[in-house]
């Protein structure tokens, strides 16, 4: 049995280690919703990796295919463009590959943002 002291007005002794449990507790718990928090991010990372995102300019002239690990997989570039300069043409692929990079960025964030919420929200706020 703890042992009671009037100096603390006659409380018990133990709540303190009642509380230090308590926190061990939730300590295990956040460092356990990080890790799964980070195999669920490692999973989505792979799966973007096969979801692709597209992108055209000028009118459909330049077509890019990006996959979301912002990798460029495919440019397709239209017969009609035979007759335009080759600044024209870097202009167009610059545009739609930037547009698809950003395409794919976007959809990865709200993944992300997803998974982050789903872990986050499980936590306590800590009186914050």
């Amino acid at each position: 049995m703890a042992k009671k002291m009037k100096s603390l007005g006659g409380r018990s002794l133990s709540k303190k280690t009642g509380s230090k449990n308590n926190m061990n507790k939730m300590l295990q718990e956040a460092q356990r919703a990080q890790v799964e928090m980070q195999e669920e991010l490692d999973k989505l990372d792979e799966e973007l990796s096969n979801v692709e995102v597209e992108a055209t300019s000028g009118g459909g002239v330049v077509k890019v295919v990006a996959t979301c690990d912002m990798r460029i997989k495919d440019i397709v570039i239209s017969e009609e463009v035979e007759d335009e300069d080759i600044d024209t043409l870097k202009d167009l692929i610059i545009a739609a590959s930037n547009e698809a990079i950003e395409k794919a960025a976007k959809l990865k964030e709200e993944k992300t943002d997803e998974i982050s919420q789903k872990f986050l929200g499980t936590l306590p706020n800590f009186g914050v």
